[in-house]
Parts: structure tokens; C-alpha cells; sequence
């Protein structure tokens, strides 16, 4: 993903009411040059933090390749 994480925070919650799409999951990551989120609610967490992940590689990757452009 990216090499210089600085930090990761996990949220995970039940989200009311109770219904079958009720997990949520929001990860909160940061780099030197910026901050990035995502925030996921599925059916369960497991599939809240995939989601999650997903969004958020896609965010670091082109974050990435933007400072390779400078």
C-alpha cells in the first residue's frame, strides 16, 4: 500500500436498528501529507473492513502516483 503509514484508526460499531445492514466499520489513515478515510456499513464486519481496505488502497494509490508526477 504505502510506505510511510504513520498511523491506522479502527472503528467498528453495530449500527441501530437492528437490521440485516448494521455493522459499520470507518478506518482512519495517516501519512506524512495527508489524512485519508473510509467508512463502510454491510452485513458484517468482516465485509465493512473489506470494503474499507479497498477504498482506502485506491485512495493511497493515487496518492501515490501523484507525487511521483512532481
Amino acid at each position: 500500500m504505502h510506505e510511510l503509514i504513520q498511523k491506522v484508526e479502527v472503528t467498528l460499531k453495530v449500527v441501530k436498528p437492528e437490521t440485516a445492514m448494521n455493522k459499520q466499520a470507518s478506518i482512519d489513515v495517516t501519512i506524512p501529507n495527508g489524512e485519508f478515510f473510509a467508512e463502510k456499513t454491510c452485513d458484517t464486519f468482516e465485509e465493512a473492513i473489506d470494503g474499507c481496505l479497498d477504498a482506502l488502497t485506491r485512495q493511497l494509490k493515487k496518492n501515490k502516483e501523484k507525487l511521483r508526477e512532481k
